[in-house]
């Protein structure tokens, strides 16, 4: 009974969405500038999180390491230095990565060779710099709160000058991966809610326009859902179709980025590349897009089918 039951369903599935496909097909011209518009919309938000997502990777790829640099006490012996490295390297050491010592006699001499005024300040009798220790924290340490807490726990150190942290880089880095993120989730919004609307007119016109037929089944005993079936398959079809179209899109504009950022690349001596998307996200966009459509042609017919069903 269950398997007969089963095999029903199948066959009235298949005739309905046969029937669907062959209405989209007799309007040729409406479908296509139905499913243009639903691509145009969703091709937006795709490039918008394509850009965050190679933005984010280029990121990670190419911009260096937070550091800590640690300035000492000029009024520091050598004997006194080496105990303030220790302290420093005995503090927090589950957080620290490794630390380079840079003497004051090593920090005048690179000085000297980077500066070019080795003249100059051979004229000087003190050294003016100080000891310097840089640190580098380790990758779960790296983020902008937990180097503050790393950086004002070694400012309380005794012999520890001052404590600065390189994170310029890091809080643009991060501002700018923030705005493309609330950017593309923003056009993703939009473009949702246009895509919902633009679906959820169209099975309202053909539900309008089947208002007849609609109030036959109806006198005939059928049920709003089984009515509903056709409206809810094409609000489906809208969906699936205009997220292949959106994906096809993206990909074509990715591929035009991609000379364009080789040859920026290049000029900087690096090697990076757009990436478009995999699987698992192809897949995601079609299902979203499917529920979408699914949801916006429930709407629209139910409360039509509802309204006929009141006269």
């Amino acid at each position: 009974m269950a398997s007969l039951l089963n095999t029903r369903l199948g066959a009235q599935t298949r005739y309905i969405l046969r029937a669907v496909w062959q209405d989209l097909i007799q309007r040729k011209l409406g479908t296509f500038l139905t499913v243009l518009v639903i691509a145009s919309s969703l091709t937006i938000p795709i490039v918008s999180y394509l850009l965050w997502k190679n933005i984010n990777h280029a990121a990670t790829e190419f911009y260096p390491e937070p550091e800590l640099t640690i300035y000492l006490n000029k009024n520091l012996s050598d004997h006194e230095a080496n105990i303030v490295v220790q302290k420093i390297h005995q503090f927090e050491t589950d957080k620290i990565e490794n630390l380079n010592f840079i003497s004051r006699q090593q920090s005048l001499e690179d000085f000297q060779a980077w500066s070019g005024f080795a003249e100059a300040l051979d004229i000087i009798e003190d050294n003016p710099l100080p000891a310097v220790v840089v640190l580098k924290p380790k990758k779960a340490f790296a983020n902008n709160e937990e180097m503050l807490i790393l950086r004002n726990g070694l400012q309380s150190i005794k012999g520890v000058q001052e404590v600065r942290l390189d994170n310029s880089w890091l809080e643009k880095l991060t501002a700018l991966t923030w705005l493309f993120a609330r950017v593309g989730t923003l056009c993703t919004l939009l473009m949702m809610i246009a895509v919902f609307l633009v679906i959820g007119n169209v099975v309202r016109t053909d539900v309008a326009n089947s208002s007849a037929s609609i109030e036959v089944q109806q006198l005939l005993g059928a049920t709003n859902h089984f009515i509903a079936r056709p409206f809810l398959y094409k609000g489906m079809i809208y969906g699936f179709l205009g997220s292949l179209l959106a994906i096809l899109f993206s990909s074509v504009i990715i591929s035009y980025l991609v000379n364009i950022v080789k040859y920026v690349t290049d000029m900087f001596t690096v090697k990076f590349t757009l990436t478009g998307l995999d699987f698992s996200e192809i897949f995601l966009i079609v299902v979203i897009c499917i529920f979408i459509g699914w949801v916006a042609a429930n709407i629209a017919t139910n409360k039509h089918i509802i309204t006929l069903g009141q006269r």
